[in-house]
């Protein structure tokens, strides 16, 4: 076939220099008609030519509008994206640091309430054991902690401690059975001592069966046995089951403090005296028994 074109490409080219006014006479006419053959010929020969071309072209200018002219957009789109990412951490750093300085406030106002020394600490773990509640601090020896110290918050009573290393501390929280706080009913004045009872409840034991406890009742520690000061929050009466014999009567509180949220305590290395009053959540103040005058040698009390 391609001899054959060879050998006869002079008459091929004349025919087709011959054929080209024809159709361009041909094309000028208006008329409605249907394609001639030499027509269809033509338009079979040139279609595949302009759909390449027009392929061609139209994937050049696709590629100048999405890659060459967008180029500098896409870039500056990238640094704006990046520059956003950094803003929004930087918003989420400072609301977190606002929440820290409100919760350290708070501690601060609280230690302010009582005439007592104390050490901040922050948690650092937590033990997941059914069997014991503790946390541990990132508080020890070398800040003067102690086992047995008090551990509370701005909310109430967290714990004691429990074991302590050079840098560490371990604490038995409100909720573990282990601890045990002596603590009055702030309205009846009730005793007993309050004990844990489950990952977010309390006991107060040994309460008498005849004393007045309602749910809704606030429980304070009593300050006895020295770690503690007077007046510091406990928990809520929730539930009270008087049963129709026995002495007691079982009581079940809900810790003042909330132990999932828990982040900062402070450790009282030292107690000096009740508190003049201690500001509650709902506004109430609990205001502190005035100390007894100490009686002269060789006279009795009235």
């Amino acid at each position: 076939m391609l001899k054959l074109i060879k050998q006869y490409r002079f008459y091929l080219i004349l025919l087709l220099f011959l054929l080209i006014p024809v159709l361009s006479i041909d094309s000028t006419n208006r008329t409605p008609r249907e394609y001639r053959p030499y027509d269809r010929i033509a338009l079979a020969i040139t279609t595949p030519f302009e759909i390449a071309i027009h392929w061609t072209l139209d994937s050049m200018v696709t590629f100048y509008e999405n890659y060459i002219a967008l180029w500098k957009t896409r870039k500056e789109n990238e640094s704006m994206v990046q520059e956003n990412r950094k803003l929004v951490n930087t918003i989420l750093n400072l609301r977190e640091l606002e929440q820290e300085n409100i919760r350290l406030r708070s501690l601060f106002q609280f230690k302010e309430s009582f005439k007592i020394e104390t050490v901040m600490a922050r948690m650092i773990a937590k033990d997941v054991s059914a069997e014991f509640r503790a946390i541990r601090i990132n508080r020890g020896k070398d800040s003067g902690i102690q086992p047995n110290m008090a551990v509370m918050n701005a909310e109430g009573v967290v714990g004691r401690i429990l074991r302590v290393d050079e840098h560490t501390a371990d604490v038995v929280t409100l909720l573990d059975p282990l601890s045990a706080i002596d603590a009055y009913i702030m309205r009846s004045r009730a005793r007993g001592i309050v004990e844990g009872l489950t990952d977010s409840l309390c006991q107060l034991k040994f309460a008498l069966r005849v004393d007045d406890i309602q749910p809704g009742d606030l429980l304070l520690s009593s300050g006895l046995g020295g770690n503690f000061p007077k007046g510091v929050p406990v928990g809520t009466i929730i539930k009270v089951t008087r049963k129709s014999f026995g002495i007691t009567q079982k009581v079940e509180v809900k810790p003042s403090v909330d132990f999932s949220k828990l982040e900062e305590v402070l450790v009282v290395t030292k107690t000096d005296a009740a508190p003049a009053h201690v500001e509650l959540i709902d506004g109430a103040k609990i205001e502190a028994a005035p100390k007894a005058t100490p009686t002269p040698k060789g006279k009795s009390r009235p």
